[in-house]
Order: C-alpha cells, then sequence, then structure tokens
C-alpha cells in the first residue's frame, strides 16, 4: 500500500508532498521553498524519486528545487524524471494582455532562474502535456490539465499541472493553484474525470477553482494547504474588495477566501480535513 505524506509549512503556505509506493520508490509534489527542503529530505530518505512534479512557477512551489540544482545540480536526490509545464518566458514581449504588469511580475518570479538550471536535469527534463498517463507501481497518474496559452490574468496559478494519483485503494486529485477561469476549462475539458477520493484544494483553499469543479470531484476528503491564519481567512477578505485588483478581467470577481471554500465543501458532504496548520499529514493510499 502506497502512502501520502502532506508535508507542514517550514516556510509560509508552501506546498509540498511525498507519496512513497508499494516498492518504496518516492513521487514528489513541489517541494516547497528552500527552507523546506530538509523536511523534504527527511520523507523522501534517500529513495528513488521515480516523479518529481512541479506543478507551476511560483516561489512556494518549486524554489527549494531550484536551489537543490543550484547548489550541486540535484545530485542529494535520486531523481528519476522531472514533470512541469510553465508559461513561455516570451509572453514577456506580449504588452497587449489586461494586466500586463502583473503578467512580467509572474514571469521574473521563478522562470528565469529556473531554465537556468534546466540543463542540470536536461536529460530527466519532461515537458508534460494534458492527456499523459504514467504508471509508478501501484500508482497511476493521469494528467488531466496542463498550460493553455491566453490564460494570462492569473498565468502562473492558471498554467498549473492538474493530476490524478490512483492506486488500487484510493484516488487523489492534485489541483495545484488553479484559479476560476482555468477551473472553467478543466470543467469543460475533463469533468467526467475528475472524480476522486481525496482532493488537494487548489491554490490553498482561496482564489481557486469554482464550486462545480468540487462538486464533480466528490470527494470524502481534503488536503488543505494553510496555516492557522489561511485556513480561517474570511470570505472576503480585504485585499480582494479591492475594485483595482479586480478590474483586469471578470474572472477576478470570482475570486473569493478561504471561509467561501469550506463552505463548499460542507455542502458537498466532505467528511475529512487534512490541515498543514496541525502538522505533517500522513495518508494511506
Amino acid at each position: 500500500m502506497s502512502k501520502l505524506y502532506m508535508l507542514t509549512e517550514t516556510s509560509k503556505f508552501m506546498m509540498s508532498f511525498v507519496i512513497v509506493t508499494e516498492n518504496d520508490q518516492a513521487i514528489v509534489v513541489d517541494g516547497g521553498r528552500p527552507a523546506d527542503m530538509p523536511l523534504l529530505k527527511q520523507y523522501v530518505g534517500g529513495r528513488h524519486i521515480a516523479a518529481w512534479i512541479l506543478t507551476h512557477a511560483h516561489n512556494d512551489h518549486i524554489t527549494g528545487f531550484i536551489s537543490e540544482m543550484q547548489k550541486n545540480g540535484g545530485a542529494d536526490w535520486d531523481i528519476g524524471t522531472v514533470y512541469y509545464n510553465f508559461p513561455p518566458y516570451s509572453l514577456i514581449d506580449n504588452h497587449d494582455v489586461p494586466d500586463y504588469k502583473y503578467m512580467a511580475a509572474e514571469l521574473n518570479e521563478c522562470l528565469p532562474a529556473f531554465f537556468e538550471v534546466e540543463p542540470l536535469f536536461h536529460d530527466k527534463a519532461h515537458v508534460t502535456a494534458q492527456g499523459e498517463t504514467v504508471q509508478i507501481d501501484d500508482c497511476r497518474i493521469d494528467f488531466l490539465f496542463s498550460y493553455h496559452e491566453g490564460l494570462t490574468v492569473n498565468l502562473m496559478n492558471d498554467s498549473s499541472l492538474v493530476f490524478k494519483v490512483t492506486t488500487p485503494q484510493k484516488s487523489v486529485l492534485f489541483l495545484g493553484d488553479l484559479g476560476p477561469q482555468a477551473g472553467d476549462i478543466l470543467y469543460r475539458e475533463s469533468r467526467h474525470l475528475l472524480q476522486a477520493d481525496i482532493v488537494q484544494m487548489a491554490h490553498h483553499g482561496h482564489m481557486n477553482v469554482g464550486m462545480e469543479v468540487y462538486a464533480a470531484v466528490g470527494a470524502e476528503a481534503c488536503l488543505w494547504c494553510a496555516p492557522e491564519w489561511l485556513y480561517n481567512e474570511e470570505e472576503i477578505p480585504d485585499y480582494l474588495k479591492d475594485p483595482a485588483y479586480l478590474a483586469p478581467d471578470s474572472s477576478r470577481l470570482r475570486m473569493y477566501g478561504t471561509r467561501m471554500t469550506r463552505n463548499w465543501m460542507d455542502i458537498l458532504g466532505a467528511k475529512t480535513h487534512y490541515v498543514t496548520m496541525n502538522g505533517t499529514q500522513e495518508i494511506d493510499l
């Protein structure tokens, strides 16, 4: 039987998961920031990492991976394949987007550093396409969503890889940091594939996909990468009341705080909530 570990924050609201398969291989999802690497190493425990999946290029998800490559080319890890699909940096030349300043900041946050170290693991890199399936021991990984052109207003979050890990006993849907606009596309294209026993709450539970996505998933258990303040965030926090922030695109009008998402999950009948504010969570798969 496989085990899933949702690692608690060493750095604020990061996202890091380790799956240990029945044959004692590891699957890593994101990993967090440099400060989170010691905890990640503890749970990987020297195992072969058959898949290191980087959901999207934000600092709380991939700068730990980048730092390990910068340090020694990832020599401290036994990595098989690195899966990712990030927006092209060439988007920086497109000034005709609703919020260019925001998009440019998104492109510059992690992509230059990532592409600088990419040659160090090029032989292990795999740009992942929607529809791909990977089998690792008892875990089947189905990639259900990858970067779509044109989603610029919430660029990096909406480029998140969405994938489902299925074992003979359980299934877990990982939504990365997907927002409402990409969530609409995921729902239209793949709602018949979303059902899972467990769901990782998109974007730490706030400013995320719509309720209809979670209804299609129908999960009994939720994974919240959230410290206490975020898990108990009000439905419409102050930063989501600012018209200037919401103005560039109507999809931003559908961004809500974590309390709204928690209300959705109560309505949908989710029974178990695993939250990183309570420490590292261990779940049998």
